[in-house]
């Protein structure tokens, strides 16, 4: 090259979202491939075979290879299918330290509940995160760069939201929903609304959410989401008026409130699945209830 010559230039190509929607059955949820030029980085697998085994062929239409594995949270619906993501070979999947362990210690109760529900469309097993990650610790994957930023308690025992790059994307897994109703069954809301009240603040400049559940969206979602949660903390503290369950009357009428609330959206039985485990949670904070005060929300 002669000298003083500037070569020619290197244009950094962006890195390219898909999204993979599962069906009803697989509980709406979304899984990702970012494809860079150097290959493809998937976050979360599907709950069910059938899904990931359509993920994987998605992978494979990209016809690059598949660098790692990112996991956001410890919920099947979010890691069951990695192993068929994979298919038997072999590259890093990672998650934060809090995130892996809580795969762990609930695989095998999570197998025995839901497998014989779900039959041939469980897997036999499951393949674990093999790389751990801390709090705002980055990873390199090819021409790829993620951060996992740890939010701790929230849907999940521990949510982990990854930024790409410079941070204008993240995948957040179930830290905000978008139009469809929320799990509630691990009963940690009053957790899930500080982690959400954080991410306002440290997320919001981001300018694309990737949710677990639903369209892509913006930060305003976690207002959405604080809203949400307060309403269901609300509506399950006046019909359990201090009692740690609700009966199943009384759970189906809060997701009839929550249906109204968010009419049209889906997942609603979710909301009578979880009803008990929040009055669990809000008898254990002493929780004051409403159900002798005027409400525009009282039935």
């Amino acid at each position: 090259m002669p000298a003083g010559s500037a070569g020619p230039s290197v244009r950094r190509v962006a890195p390219t979202v898909h999204g993979y929607r599962s069906g009803e059955l697989g509980l709406f949820v979304n899984s990702y491939l970012i494809e860079g030029a150097d290959g493809v980085v998937a976050v979360d697998a599907p709950l069910l075979l059938s899904d990931g085994r359509a993920f994987r062929a998605r992978l494979e239409a990209l016809r690059k290879p598949l660098l790692a594995v990112l996991v956001t949270h410890p919920h099947p619906d979010h890691y069951n299918t990695i192993g068929e993501l994979l298919a038997g070979g072999s590259v890093p999947v990672i998650a934060h330290g809090d995130v892996a362990r809580e795969i762990r210690e609930e695989d095998e109760a999570k197998r025995a509940q839901w497998g014989p529900i779900f039959g041939d469309e469980w897997p036999s097993s499951a393949t674990f995160p093999n790389r751990l990650v801390g709090d705002e610790e980055s990873v390199e994957l090819g021409d790829l760069r993620f951060t996992a930023w740890d939010f701790g308690p929230g849907e999940s025992r521990s949510e982990t939201v990854w930024l790409l790059g410079d941070g204008d994307t993240a995948f957040v897994g179930d830290l905000a929903f978008n139009g469809t109703h929320a799990y509630l069954a691990d009963g940690s809301t009053d957790a899930w609304l500080r982690a959400i009240e954080r991410a306002e603040e440290t997320l919001a400049d981001v300018r694309t959410l990737y949710v677990g559940h639903g369209a892509p969206t913006k930060a305003a979602a976690f207002a959405e989401q604080r809203r949400y949660l307060l309403m269901v903390r609300e509506a399950i503290g006046r019909a359990a008026g201090g009692r740690p369950e609700l009966n199943g009357d009384e759970a189906d009428r809060i997701a009839s409130l929550m249906e109204r609330y968010l009419p049209g959206a889906p997942l609603g039985w979710l909301v009578a699945a979880g009803a008990s485990a929040v009055a669990a949670e809000l008898a254990r904070e002493g929780a004051v209830t409403f159900a002798d005060r005027s409400s525009p929300y009282k039935q």
